[in-house]
C-alpha cells in the first residue's frame, strides 16, 4: 500500500471500505475510490458550499455599499471592471493551475482569501476610508475565485472515479445554485442590520472553516523530474492542443451557441419583467427564483439517474430545450407562463452544464486540464460580452420579446445545421496522455 500514502491517516475508513483503482496521471499513479460520493468528496463539497455562500454574502454587501458611495454609472463601471478581470484572469491562469499541485493550490487560494478578508476588515476598522479597500477586495477576490474555480474543477478528477464524474458534477451544480442563492439572500438581510466590517469578518470565519474542511484532501507527492517551466510555452501548448482536438472544439462551439440562445435571459430579464410581463421588482425576483429552482431540481434528478443517461444525448437535448424554452418565454406575456418557462429553462441549463463539465474532464489530459478549462471559460466570457452588447443594440431597434425570439430561433437553426453536418472522426485522446 505504499502507493496509497495520500489516503492514509485522515481517511482510514475510506481506504478500508472502498476498492482502489490506479490511474496514470502525468506519469504518476493516482488512486481513486470506486464508489459514488466518497468521504473526500463530501469534505470538498461542504468546503466549497461554505466558500460560495460566504463569497455571495460579501459580494452583495460590497455592491450595496458601493451603490451608496458611487453614482449608478460608476457602479456599472465597477461591474464591468469585474467582468474584465474575470476574462483576463481566465485567459492567463491556466499554466499556473497545471504546474501547481491542484489540492495544494486550492487550499492556498481559500487561505489567502481568508487573510485578505481579515486585512480589509482591519483596515476598515482603523480608517474612515471604505471605497478603495472594498474595490481592492473585489478585484483580488474575483481573481482568486477564478483560480479557485478552475482548480476545484481539476481537484474533482483526483478524488472522484471517472465513471462517477456526472454524479459529482450534478451535485456541484446544485451546490453552486443553492450556495449563491443562500448567500445573496443572507447578504441582503445582513447588510440591512450589520455594517460591512461585520459582514467581512463573518466571511473570513467562513473561509477559515472552508480551509479546515480541505485538510483530509492530501496533496500528491512532488516529482523531481518536472521539465523546466516556461509560462508562454505552456500557454501556447494548451491553446494548440485545444485547437487541434476536434472534440474539444465541438464542445466549445456548442457552449458558445448555448450562450447565444440564452443571451436575452441573462441580459434582458429585468426589462422583460417590467415591459412585457408588466410587473415590478417582485416579478423579476420570481423569474430569477424560478431559474434557480429549476436548476436545482434538474441537478438532483440527474444525480439520481446519471448511470442511465448518455452524456452526449443529454448534451444535445439540453441545447434544443434551452432554445425552445427561451423561444416560449419570448412568446408569453403573462407571469404564470413566464414563471413556468423560466423553471423549465433552469432545468435545461443544468442538463447542459453537467454533461459539458463531465465531457471536458473526461476528454482532456490531466496535465492540460487547467489550461483547457481556463481557455473555455475565457472564450465563453468573451462571447457573452459580445452577445450582451448585441442584445442591448437590438433592443433599440426591436421590441424585447422580438429579441428573445431572434436569439433563440437563430440558435436553434444553427444547431440544426451543425447537427446535419457530415460527422468527421474525432481525434481520440486519453486523459492519461500529455498533449
Amino acid at each position: 500500500m505504499e502507493d496509497c500514502k495520500i489516503w492514509k491517516g485522515l481517511c482510514p475508513d475510506y481506504v478500508k471500505k472502498c476498492k482502489m483503482r490506479r490511474e496514470k496521471t502525468m506519469g504518476k499513479s493516482v488512486w481513486r475510490g470506486e464508489v459514488g460520493m466518497n468521504r473526500l468528496f463530501r469534505y470538498f463539497y461542504v468546503s466549497d458550499l461554505i466558500a460560495v455562500v460566504g463569497a455571495s454574502i460579501s459580494y452583495i454587501a460590497i455592491y450595496w455599499t458601493c451603490a451608496q458611495l458611487l453614482s449608478p454609472a460608476a457602479v456599472s463601471l465597477v461591474i464591468g471592471a469585474v467582468f474584465v478581470i474575470r476574462f483576463i484572469s481566465s485567459s492567463l491562469v491556466g499554466p499556473w493551475i497545471d504546474r501547481i499541485e491542484p489540492v495544494r493550490l486550492l487550499k492556498a487560494t481559500v487561505l489567502i482569501r481568508c487573510f485578505l478578508l481579515v486585512a480589509v476588515w482591519y483596515l476598515l476598522t482603523q480608517t474612515d476610508a471604505q471605497l478603495v479597500p472594498l474595490l481592492f477586495l473585489l478585484a483580488v477576490q474575483t481573481f482568486l475565485q477564478v483560480i479557485g474555480g478552475n482548480t476545484a474543477f481539476k481537484v474533482v478528477t483526483r478524488i472522484v472515479v471517472s465513471e462517477q464524474l456526472p454524479v459529482a458534477n450534478a451535485y456541484l451544480s446544485t451546490l453552486d445554485r443553492v450556495g449563491t442563492l443562500a448567500g445573496l439572500l443572507a447578504g441582503g438581510l445582513l447588510i440591512t442590520g450589520f455594517s460591512i466590517t461585520v459582514i467581512l469578518g463573518m466571511e473570513a470565519v467562513l473561509h477559515l472553516l472552508a480551509w479546515c474542511l480541505l485538510f483530509p484532501l492530501r496533496s500528491g507527492e512532488k516529482t523531481t523530474d518536472k521539465p523546466k517551466w516556461n509560462y508562454w510555452v505552456d500557454l501556447r501548448e494548451g491553446l494548440t492542443y485545444l485547437t487541434r482536438d476536434t472534440r474539444l472544439i465541438r464542445i466549445l462551439v456548442f457552449g458558445i451557441l448555448a450562450n447565444w440562445m440564452i443571451t436575452p435571459v441573462n441580459a434582458l430579464l429585468a426589462p422583460f419583467a417590467k415591459d412585457v410581463i408588466r410587473g415590478g421588482a417582485n416579478t423579476f425576483s420570481l423569474l430569477e427564483l424560478a431559474l434557480v429552482i429549476g436548476g436545482i431540481g434538474m441537478s438532483l434528478i440527474y444525480a439520481k439517474l446519471a448511470d442511465r443517461l448518455d452524456l452526449m444525448q443529454m448534451f444535445y437535448l439540453s441545447m434544443v430545450l434551452q432554445g425552445g424554452f427561451t423561444l416560449l418565454i419570448g412568446l408569453t406575456t403573462t407571469l404564470p407562463f413566464a414563471f413556468s418557462g423560466m423553471l423549465l429553462l433552469g432545468m435545461a441549463l443544468s442538463l447542459f452544464g453537467i454533461p459539458f463539465s463531465t465531457l471536458l474532464q473526461q476528454t482532456t489530459p490531466d496535465a492540460l486540464l487547467g489550461r483547457i478549462r481556463s481557455a473555455m471559460v475565457a472564450a465563453s466570457t468573451f462571447s457573452s460580452a459580445l452577445f450582451f452588447g448585441l442584445s442591448a443594440y437590438l433592443t433599440t431597434v426591436f421590441a424585447i420579446d422580438t429579441v428573445f425570439l431572434f436569439f433563440s430561433g437563430s440558435g436553434l437553426l444553427i444547431l440544426l445545421l451543425l447537427r446535419l453536418q457530415r460527422k468527421t472522426p474525432a481525434v481520440e485522446v486519453r486523459r492519461d496522455e500529455v498533449g
